[in-house]
């Protein structure tokens, strides 16, 4: 993960969040294959929340291992509270199938935020498939009924090369 992702994220935890809720967590493709523990986990520290990694193999910052990553049969419907990504989507060969399962475990009035590139070199991890726009997460949050709250890319030169574009949504 780069900083800027970093600060995208906290910006949204201070933004859309309240410390003192009790909320559960999920943060999908969790693994920190940066070795550095420099991942979202953080931004998340608090005794009333229960931040839990997803991923699809064992490792650094994973909590929750799923078997499909368009299946989530592991988790039960509107169990979440808060579902966040970031830099996972650009990998996933069917992003809107992982969205509609983001859809399906979020409660009601539940929040989602879901950062990806728009730019930048192809770095596989195993596939590297998708860059994406302002206007193409609208159309994600669209697809599955989620409301969109806001949407931006970081054009700023701290955030190059990546430029990446934010989604913050509710259900």
């Amino acid at each position: 993960m780069h900083r800027s992702s970093f600060l995208s994220m906290k910006k949204f935890k201070n933004n859309y969040l309240n410390n003192n809720d009790v909320l559960k967590i999920l943060d999908i493709g969790s693994y920190d294959s940066s070795g550095t523990s420099f991942n979202y986990r953080s931004i998340f520290d608090n005794d009333n929340w229960e931040y839990i990694g997803m991923d699809l193999k064992e490792g650094p910052n994973v909590d929750l291992i799923v078997s499909d990553l368009y299946n989530w049969k592991e988790i039960p419907n509107e169990t979440f509270d808060v579902v966040i990504s970031g830099q996972a989507f650009e990998h996933m060969e069917f992003f809107w199938r992982a969205m509609g399962e983001v859809s399906r475990i979020l409660k009601n009035e539940g929040y989602c935020c879901i950062i990806a590139p728009s730019s930048g070199p192809v770095h596989k991890n195993p596939l590297d498939c998708f860059r994406f726009t302002s206007d193409g997460m609208k159309e994600i949050a669209k697809y599955v009924d989620l409301t969109i709250l806001e949407v931006y890319t970081n054009v700023n030169e701290e955030s190059s090369p990546w430029f990446d574009s934010i989604l913050i949504a509710k259900k």
